[in-house]
């Protein structure tokens, strides 16, 4: 059984990762070939990863992870931010995500028992997804593969529930 504060802190953390999803890839079809589709498409590679570990914590939770109407509106439009404001919600995420991390960090404080390894992912994912904002507004493309090689090697074969 799960809290009525996780359920909607969870649920709203599902539907983040849809959106983060469908407005990243939105995003990263049109900068083909743009140095800065380092940022974007390692994004989008980043929730592909995700998708399935969410999925599992959805179905043994009892969530829907599937995308509402309005995750998809928002989405649809965020993705299709003109290139050249693109650093500009860039400086306007990064506050907003640092920020949430504290929602998801005390979301894994209130989660189920069997979940810690997962909310513990939950709260890296994020700190990666923080750490890769900082390297996009400095322009180290570079590192930012570098660091989601490092995520995806450490999560690639791990099981995060019991």
């Amino acid at each position: 059984m799960v809290s009525e504060e996780f359920t909607k802190a969870f649920g709203y953390e599902i539907q983040n990762r849809a959106f983060a999803l469908l407005s990243m890839s939105g995003i990263a079809r049109r900068l083909k070939g743009d140095p800065r589709n380092v940022f974007w498409d390692g994004y989008v590679k980043l929730e592909h990863f995700n998708a399935p570990r969410y999925a599992e914590a959805a179905r043994r939770w009892g969530f829907d992870d599937q995308p509402t109407q309005w995750t998809k509106i928002r989405g649809a439009l965020i993705g299709a931010t003109p290139k050249f404001m693109l650093q500009s919600l860039l400086k306007f995420a990064y506050p907003k995500t640092v920020e949430y991390l504290e929602d998801l960090r005390r979301m894994r404080g209130v989660g189920p028992g069997d979940g810690k390894e997962f909310l513990d992912y939950v709260v890296e994912q994020e700190i990666l997804q923080i750490e890769m904002m900082q390297l996009a507004l400095n322009e180290r493309y570079a590192s930012i593969t570098r660091d989601l090689e490092s995520f995806f090697r450490k999560y690639r074969d791990r099981e995060l529930f019991d």
